[in-house]
């Protein structure tokens, strides 16, 4: 095997006596160190490029099993997080009618106090309250991206809009925000204030639809994003979170459904927003197209 040797002087770590540094961005190339790296940098700038992050995303990891859902993309460094939005979106089938967030957890999260439950629900009225002073609930989230226009198109009384009356419970003064369309990828995953920490996307916030996001590898930039991996059928959206969904899925393996399975199967047929006619039967809860997804993926 070739030792590793720096691009300009071409001698290895052994030669130079020192570690060889990788170029910070696209991790191609190797130097002994700066004067090497400047040198270089007048050709080297036009083919530089920072390789792209492959994110696992898992939704409801702990909640649903049997098949677990999640998708693996490459995924463009310099994309902005809504583009990552709706990337997760096409590749988990979502329909795009809720509102959503990214979110750093924060993993030495404060304990919350117990207290009875007159307080508890006075509390959660706090929470939910518009300009309400949320500094005495513990603080969950190091940062928070938020999606720029949360009612969207269709006013407070869409889905979206609906959603946002959540939003006062996600908020905390010590979280700062930002607009997902102002904040790309590498913004985040080369923070070095954030690395290690886990990383969430939430979908719809009365269903509270939670995707872990990890990240497993890099890869060589592409232009868009690219499923290379994957498990079960995407999920029915506004099914009742995770409860309802494992309902859903019980009502299509049962040999003999009541009438409540058999409704709940003819709307996720005929009436869920991202409906499929042929239904869950027969073993389709596991089914997903890698294809499909990339294809969709392409549309972007």
């Amino acid at each position: 095997m070739t030792p590793r040797q720096c691009f300009v002087c071409h001698k290895t770590e052994k030669d130079a006596d020192t570690k060889l540094q990788h170029c910070s961005r696209c991790k191609s190339r190797s130097y002994r160190g700066p004067a090497c790296q400047s040198s270089d940098w007048a050709t080297h700038k036009e083919e530089c490029k920072r390789q792209n992050y492959v994110l696992e995303v898992h939704l409801e990891p702990t909640n649903i099993t049997g098949p677990s859902i999640f998708r693996t993309l490459s995924c463009p460094a310099t994309s902005t997080f809504e583009r990552f939005h709706q990337a997760i979106q096409l590749a988990f089938g979502w329909a795009s009618t809720h509102t959503y967030d990214f979110k750093v957890k924060d993993p030495n999260v404060e304990e919350e106090e117990d207290v009875d439950d007159d307080q508890a629900i006075a509390n959660m009225i706090r929470s939910l309250t518009p300009g309400a002073d949320r500094s005495g609930f513990p603080r969950k989230n190091l940062f928070r991206i938020i999606e720029k226009d949360p009612y969207g198109g269709k006013g407070v009384f869409s889905g979206q809009g609906l959603d946002f009356i959540h939003n006062g419970s996600r908020q905390h003064p010590r979280t700062p925000e930002k607009a997902s369309s102002m904040i790309r990828l590498h913004d985040v995953l080369d923070n070095h204030q954030y690395k290690g920490m886990p990383l969430e996307y939430e979908y719809d916030f009365g269903d509270c639809w939670c995707h872990a996001i990890t990240l497993v590898g890099r890869r060589d930039p592409t232009k868009g994003f690219v499923c290379i991996d994957g498990e079960g059928h995407g999920c029915a959206e506004d099914v009742g979170s995770t409860p309802g969904w494992q309902r859903l899925k019980a009502a299509y393996r049962a040999s003999n459904p009541t009438k409540e399975q058999v409704d709940s199967m003819r709307w996720y047929e005929k009436r869920a927003s991202n409906r499929e006619s042929q239904g869950l039967g027969g073993g389709r809860d596991r089914i997903w197209s890698k294809d499909t997804i990339n294809a969709r993926l392409a549309t972007m």
